[in-house]
């Protein structure tokens, strides 16, 4: 099997576990599972789980962030900003909607991206931005009020947090760079979760309302921090050293549509075919975003 396949099948099947994650996460709500107990806890065992893969393939390296006050500044911040905020964000949206709009909302980050290097490199967007903001707009009208002017189909507080998430993508997305460059992504993630899920513990103490575990809950509970969120984002990591970060971001646009599928079939959410229309236009803004001809480039667009 070529690299190119093999990278090909980790970076689908990465984005596939979120997709069943955000489902089992929505069924350890319903299950009566405290939301900000869930986003605690999460972090942090997810957060130990990847630092103990990340010590056992380099232990020289996995103190190193803090071993400068610029990296520790950094990482601290990229901590509580950025993975905290997405994290808590993302299970909030779950919780008050539902996992497939809470998923699509997500992936308007390419656009929130896009605003932000705008309005701090004070250039105007190129045209393609302008298409793929344009589509994102029409796809988050059409999620949130069916199609209809002055009637909002989702709650307020799920499109709400949606968006939060949404936006907190651009901090996730922009702040580790050095990091990553410096130390890596797997051990940066690691110790990013880790931080945001001491951090959380100051919003829910993660010894407080906790759940009772029954079999079902459990395997939900380790699904959902194994599989769902630690493993998957070592096989996506994983098929970034195998095929081009363009080709895996084009890829992962199978998360929504697994979280949509699965929402729709396990949980009867009403989600017509005008709400497949929106979650096309913005899904289809991550391929504007992929596919952009190198030559036309400018050094901003190219961050």
């Amino acid at each position: 099997m070529s690299n190119q396949t093999k990278g090909l099948i980790f970076a689908i099947a990465g984005p596939v576990f979120w997709g069943l994650n955000s489902i089992a996460v929505k069924l350890l709500l319903e299950l009566g599972l405290n939301s900000q107990w869930f986003a605690t806890f999460r972090l942090l065992a997810a957060g130990i789980l990847i630092l103990i893969f990340a010590g056992i393939r380099n232990p020289k390296q996995i103190l190193a962030p803090f071993k400068t006050p610029r990296s520790l500044i950094q990482l601290l911040i990229f901590s509580i900003v950025g993975m905290f905020s997405i994290q808590y964000a993302y299970v909030m949206a779950i919780h008050f909607g539902n996992a497939a709009t809470a998923t699509v909302l997500q992936f308007t980050n390419p656009i929130m991206i896009v605003i932000f290097l705008a309005v701090v490199h004070r250039r105007f967007p190129r045209q393609q931005d302008v298409l793929s903001i344009i589509l994102a707009v029409i796809g988050t009208f059409l999620l949130a009020t069916h199609g209809q002017v002055g009637n909002l189909a989702m709650s307020k507080l799920a499109l709400l947090w949606g968006l939060i998430a949404a936006v907190a993508t651009v901090f996730y997305t922009l702040l580790p760079q050095e990091l990553i460059d410096t130390f890596g992504a797997v051990s940066i993630s690691g110790w990013a979760m880790l931080i945001a899920g001491i951090f959380a513990n100051f919003i829910h103490p993660v010894w407080q309302n906790g759940p009772t575990l029954t079999p079902k809950i459990s395997l939900l509970l380790a699904f959902s921090i194994i599989l769902g969120t630690a493993f998957a984002y070592l096989i996506f990591i994983h098929s970034l050293t195998l095929i081009s970060p363009t080709t895996a971001s084009t890829v992962g646009a199978v998360e929504p549509l697994i979280a949509t599928i699965l929402s729709v079939t396990l949980f009867q959410i009403n989600f017509g075919w005008i709400d497949f229309i929106g979650a096309i236009l913005i899904i289809s803004t991550v391929f504007l975003q992929a596919f952009q001809p190198k030559e036309k480039r400018t050094k901003f667009e190219a961050q």
